[in-house]
């Protein structure tokens, strides 16, 4: 399908200079940044390469994968390795003093936070462990990667004669510290960025994400600012659902056929609702449920294989929470991969190996079979997993390395989180909207109730959940106060839409089912 904004993708691989781009929702944003950077690539004359930073792993390897040999010796990583590895580690020292000539390890767990700037270069002096605020607002990595910018002429050097371009990924969710440095970046060392994101879609408002920092780049002059709005993932009647809600999406509303794509129940007694779903879903085909909190996805979960409906619920790995970050934890992360994710072998665990060519890869491959095979001893498993961490050169054991090793072993040990690291191979899912950001259904159900729209968070929250499905919705609303907030918000957002002069009435979106009158079979 040739894209009704060819014209506007056409310029963004062309144009010179700093470029924002706001891409919507299945607008294939990905896909142009790959495209951009090859273009990029193939036209640089000189030394210089381009970083491509990311707010995930998962995010930084679909990155290398698309960009195949092209990634050349292009950074390609997250926000955080970018400044620890590129400004911290290598020049620190540059401005605090020789005493900071030494490795630097992250560690951003709660045990480790800081309040202070000070407190924090305290830390790396005495331990040598860069820590994270206790206030999720402030990001002591990047404010600390700013001020070593503006003193140590050896850095900016570094990064002006290294980088031709920079690339960042869903920039709405940079916080204020990480949006001062990128800004630094391009303001004072004159390297361009290349900017993606959508401010619909910011999600982690409540741990520092500064949108207004995205809505400000694309009001400035030196910036070229693109709006990316053909949805090549979902359906128009999902568009136009999805759109109306936020007022800078309004405009890309398009009049089309309905034919009940998007549809609502009213409910009192969840027997109903789960009778309503039965019929409604096509189990020929892909389904979440997508919930705001993780409780109300697994008892939606249980209530409906208790109707022989069997939704997998998707639970999070405690792996992958944020205050377990450290130097070493994403060998615990690959090896839950390599244990439990059926399409992940020892090949992608050499992906993950930071300089694979300094390993043998036949060693590598006897300390996986070595740590496969003690699955069933702890004690074992403890040993040989230490081993692998020794191997690949963290040789100190520590409480942080002894830790995420337990946390390892209980999620290996605990059948529940199977589905979590295979999620690709389930039709029919329950799972948090922050777990499926990324993924694609061909249908898609939601709580209307657990939405406030007053909350700015909970609107984001919201777009990324309705955008999801490509060919169906069905929102489930409890006959109480949130679910009548939530039908007036639908009629608020109509009446805006008119304003714009659209000709719209809300049965031209959704199709409203009461099931507290009456019980009806699905049209």
């Amino acid at each position: 399908m040739r894209p009704v904004d060819i014209d506007i993708r056409d310029q963004i691989l062309n144009i010179n200079g700093n470029i924002v781009i706001s891409a919507s929702a299945g607008t294939g944003k990905t896909y142009t940044t790959v495209n951009r950077i090859i273009r990029d690539v193939n036209n640089v004359n000189n030394y210089q390469t381009f970083a491509a930073i990311t707010f995930t792993r998962k995010a930084a390897k679909e990155i290398k994968d698309r960009l195949g040999i092209n990634k050349g010796t292009g950074f390609i990583g997250t926000n955080d390795n970018f400044v620890l590895t590129e400004i911290i580690q290598p020049f620190m020292y540059d401005v605090y003093g020789n005493e900071f000539k030494k490795e630097i390890f992250p560690d951003y767990s709660n045990q480790n936070m800081i309040n202070k700037f000070d407190e924090g270069v305290g830390k790396i002096r005495e331990d040598g462990y860069l820590c994270k605020y206790d206030n999720n607002h402030k990001n002591f990595a990047f404010q600390l990667g700013l001020d070593i910018l503006k003193n140590s002429a050896s850095a900016r050097r570094y990064l002006k004669s290294k980088y031709f371009r920079l690339y960042i990924d869903e920039y709405q969710d940079c916080d204020v510290d990480m949006h001062n440095l990128f800004i630094y970046i391009s303001d004072n060392l004159k390297i361009p960025l290349f900017l993606v994101g959508d401010i619909k879609q910011s999600i982690y408002g409540w741990r520092g994400a500064y949108s207004d920092g995205f809505k400000d780049l694309m009001k400035r002059d030196d910036f070229h600012t693109f709006n990316l709005w053909h949805n090549f993932r979902s359906n128009q009647p999902i568009q136009n659902y999805s759109n109306i809600f936020m007022e800078e999406a309004r405009n890309n509303y398009n009049v089309c056929e309905f034919n009940s794509e998007v549809q609502l129940i009213v409910y009192t007694n969840e027997n109903d609702a789960l009778d309503y779903i039965e019929n409604w879903l096509n189990k020929d085909q892909k389904c979440s449920f997508l919930n705001y909190r993780r409780d109300t996805a697994e008892d939606w979960s249980n209530l409906l294989k208790e109707r022989e409906i069997e939704f997998v619920y998707l639970p999070h790995s405690p792996l992958d929470n944020g205050d377990l970050e450290s130097e070493h934890v994403w060998i615990a992360r690959m090896l839950a991969s390599y244990l439990l994710e059926d399409r992940y072998n020892e090949y992608d665990v050499l992906l993950e190996i930071p300089m694979p060519d300094a390993f043998e890869i036949r060693k590598i491959r006897s300390l996986l079979l070595k740590v496969k095979q003690n699955l069933l001893n702890k004690s074992d498993f403890y040993n040989s997993c230490i081993e692998f961490y020794r191997y690949l050169g963290y040789s100190s054991l520590n409480e942080k390395m002894s830790n995420e090793i337990n946390i390892l072993y209980t999620v290996i040990s605990d059948q529940r989180y199977i589905p979590y690291y295979n999620a690709e191979k389930y039709r029919q899912t329950t799972s948090t909207i922050h777990s499926s950001k990324g993924l694609e259904f061909e249908q898609v159900i939601i709580n209307g109730n657990e939405y406030n729209f007053r909350n700015e968070n909970d609107r984001y929250l919201h777009y990324v959940a309705v955008s999801r499905p490509k060919n169906r919705l069905l929102i489930l609303l409890k006959n109480d106060y949130r679910g009548k907030k939530y039908l007036e918000e639908i009629e608020n957002v109509v009446i805006e839409t008119q304003k714009l002069g659209f000709r719209i009435n809300t049965p031209d979106i959704i199709e409203m089912i009461d099931l507290t009158k009456s019980k009806l079979e699905v049209p």
